[in-house]
């Protein structure tokens, strides 16, 4: 099994995100890989501009919600 992984703070998500991830999925075939987002923490997002928009939780379940998004994953950014 291959995994594609994607990072960021995806806060709040737009439409550069979408095509990161789209593009992310084409480069993987579906049947033997997996797209897993790697999500910056609340902190993360504070340490880059001030505070963040979206908690961690809601931009997980956002990102989980993707048809091309396989698993979300907290990513360790410190």
């Amino acid at each position: 099994m291959k995994v594609i992984l994607v990072t960021g703070g995806f806060d709040p998500i737009h439409s550069g995100h979408i095509s990161y991830l789209n593009h992310a999925d084409h480069l993987r075939d579906k049947s033997e890989s997996w797209l897993v987002v790697g999500l910056n923490s609340d902190d993360w997002l504070t340490r880059k501009k001030g505070r963040p928009f979206m908690s961690w939780q809601d931009r997980m379940v956002v990102l989980d919600n993707l048809h091309m998004t396989d698993m979300v994953i907290d990513f360790d950014d410190s």
